[in-house]
């Protein structure tokens, strides 16, 4: 269930609130979590009212807030349980509510996240100052590739070329429409949020002008009084239409001037050998033994009739030669290229 604010100066009204929760109630939905996309919900009146009437439906609700507006919080209204959103779209911006942060955690809220929306293109210095701030502090962190519903290319490749950075596979969702990827910097956790439809997505949405629909991009909004007859949930998806969509998919490989073919797998293994993945990792990420990533690099060195990794003689970790990291610099250089066709 999300709720937000599109009409400066108006809010939900409790009780159109109250009665449209009734009626899909009536209907046998039930929510884990409400969103309030607000601004600022805190300004509202009656938000304490409000905040009544979610409890009575949803397990859990999270405010989104713009870390510029932290000290607007009223911590009387919220509980402990509550999720807070902190929106920071800037490191600078971020490091300088630290303190207001830590105030929140001094109250006993530890469902504190910091939401950061990333864009392609982004300055891989401000994504590593936020993944070191969040570290050190112990916050959840989301990368977002934008605001939510927003349609912007998947971010995931921003992050498989950051340094100390290991991406995993879609994990869930979040929100009802991200896709989410589980990621590590060094052993710290942090997800990874793509746009991303589902058929049905879960959502219900109504606006502060009292409207509901399936989401803020719905062109089907009705008035609390029309939902005895409409189902918002069954509403079409403003993002999934019922057409063939394709998409291309490239799958990268190199051939050397004598025929011999290095495969996407086998690139695979040289990107993360050079990442300090040890081979069981690797094997494990890859879902075949270390017996066969060894075999893999053994045959491909031997086809190639060249050494491309190397142990060391003190640590007994291997690690890429100069033949090697010219072939992973090559690879990661045409699958940025091709990033979303990939």
């Amino acid at each position: 269930m999300w709720g937000s604010s599109i009409i400066p100066g108006k809010y939900i009204d409790p009780e159109k609130l109250s009665m449209a929760l009734d009626i899909l109630r009536s209907r046998g939905l039930s929510f884990d979590e409400a969103f309030m996309l607000c601004p600022n919900p805190f300004i509202h009146e009656q938000i304490n009212r409000i905040y009544d009437i979610v409890y009575d439906y949803c397990r859990f609700i999270n405010i989104m807030i713009h870390v510029n507006d932290l000290t607007r919080i009223k911590i009387g209204v919220i509980s402990e349980d509550d999720g807070i959103l902190i929106i920071s779209d800037s490191f600078p911006k971020l490091n300088e509510q630290r303190n207001n942060i830590l105030a929140l955690e001094s109250h006993g809220f530890d469902k504190i996240e910091i939401l950061f929306p990333v864009i392609p293109g982004a300055n891989d210095s401000d994504i590593t100052d936020v993944l070191k701030f969040c570290r050190v502090r112990g916050l959840r962190l989301r990368f977002i590739g934008g605001p939510p519903l927003d349609e912007r290319l998947d971010i995931s490749s921003i992050f498989s070329r950051l340094k100390d950075v290991d991406l995993g596979e879609p994990c869930g969702y979040f929100m009802g429409c991200y896709s989410r990827r589980m990621a590590f910097y060094r052993d710290f956790p942090f997800q990874v949020l793509s746009r991303y439809y589902r058929d049905p997505c879960n959502i219900v949405y109504m606006n502060n002008a009292n409207l509901v629909g399936k989401c803020p991009l719905s062109e089907e909004m009705y008035r609390v009084e029309e939902l005895s007859k409409v189902d918002p949930t069954k509403c079409k998806c403003p993002l999934n239409p019922k057409t063939l969509t394709l998409i291309p998919k490239v799958k990268i490989s190199f051939l050397t001037g004598n025929g011999v073919e290095i495969h996407e797998e086998e690139l695979e293994i040289l990107d993360m050998i050079d990442r300090n993945w040890s081979i069981r990792y690797i094997a494990e990420k890859l879902g075949i033994s270390h017996t066969s990533v060894r075999i893999k690099l053994l045959n491909l060195q031997r086809s190639l009739s060249m050494k491309l990794i190397k142990k060391d003689p003190i640590s007994g970790r291997i690690s890429l030669t100069d033949a090697g990291r010219k072939i992973v610099e090559r690879y990661r250089s045409l699958k940025s290229n091709y990033a979303k066709f990939t």
